[in-house]
């Protein structure tokens, strides 16, 4: 019965008033605020509980949080306060608690409750509300006092005498041809390389004790395999670890870069860039 309640009031809260619409964000917006919370709360990107299969809209993401939800919920407001709208609600005693996180595309919604698959502590749900932008504060009308007429404004040709007003014609504009100024020829800027990115880069990867995961990791890691030689196929687990790190450290010595096993912005644009250069993983450990 408490989980059917959970769901229930999951519900009945994204139904609930959202931030008025303004665009709508897409699946793949979603995607990406999952994975920044992810990345702020050292989370793990999964499949929503099947219990979830009827809840919000097929658009939804999922993300397994160490941590109580109170303890979740205090580490987003610390890293994401500006882009949260506003304080934290809750419809079941503080069991769980949602809000609004601001994406470039609009609104998305985000709850923290306790996973009901037991398989992480908090889950954090992301999906897209039905609304999803704050609404623009409505102009407000200067009050006037009842029963005052409001004058009308004065033309400075005009000059009131004995309750009339007589208007001067206004003289017409003296107009100065603009010269015209001689065509300037703009060089044409060098096209930018596409990035063969799946996921935009939006931190420093690199082996730490409590080892990093999502789709960022994954991509790096499917990127890795690819330039490989030989060529062995497979696909990354997400998770950064030593393998990866040392991966990392053979592609960065096949291609010019530092060495440090870390893949910081320069590492990845070249990682993901067409000039990339295959190598052989144990060249470096």
């Amino acid at each position: 019965m408490k989980r059917v309640a959970l769901l229930f009031a999951l519900s009945c809260a994204q139904a609930a008033w959202t931030p008025s619409a303004a665009a709508a964000p897409a699946k793949a917006d979603v995607e990406k605020a999952a994975v920044r919370l992810a990345g702020v709360l050292d989370g793990v990107l999964r499949n929503c509980p099947t219990s979830f299969a009827k809840i919000g809209t097929s658009l939804k993401a999922c993300v397994g949080a160490g941590g109580t939800v109170e303890n979740v919920r205090m580490k987003l407001v610390a890293e994401l306060e500006t882009d949260l709208y506003g304080v934290w609600r809750s419809r079941d005693e503080q069991r769980s608690v949602f809000n609004w996180l601001k994406t470039p595309a609009g609104f998305v919604y985000v709850r923290l409750q306790p996973d009901p698959d037991g398989r992480a502590q908090t889950l954090v749900y992301v999906d897209t509300p039905p609304s999803n932008a704050p609404a623009p504060a409505a102009a407000t009308p200067t009050p006037t006092t009842p029963g005052t007429a409001t004058p009308a404004p004065t033309s400075p040709n005009s000059t009131q005498i004995g309750g009339m007003t007589l208007t001067r014609p206004t003289p017409a504009p003296v107009v100065t041809p603009t010269p015209t100024p001689p065509a300037v020829s703009t060089p044409t800027p060098a096209p930018v390389a596409a990035s063969l990115a799946p996921t935009p880069y939006i931190r420093l990867l690199e082996l730490l004790p409590q080892r990093m995961n999502g789709q960022d990791v994954r991509a790096v890691q499917n990127r890795l395999i690819a330039l490989t030689l030989p060529s062995s196929g497979g696909r990354g687990d997400g998770y950064f670890g030593p393998v990866t790190a040392a991966t990392v450290r053979a592609f960065q010595g096949a291609n010019g870069l530092g060495v440090t096993g870390q893949v910081d912005r320069a590492t990845w644009n070249i990682l993901f860039s067409a000039s990339a250069k295959p190598f052989r993983a144990n060249a470096i450990r």
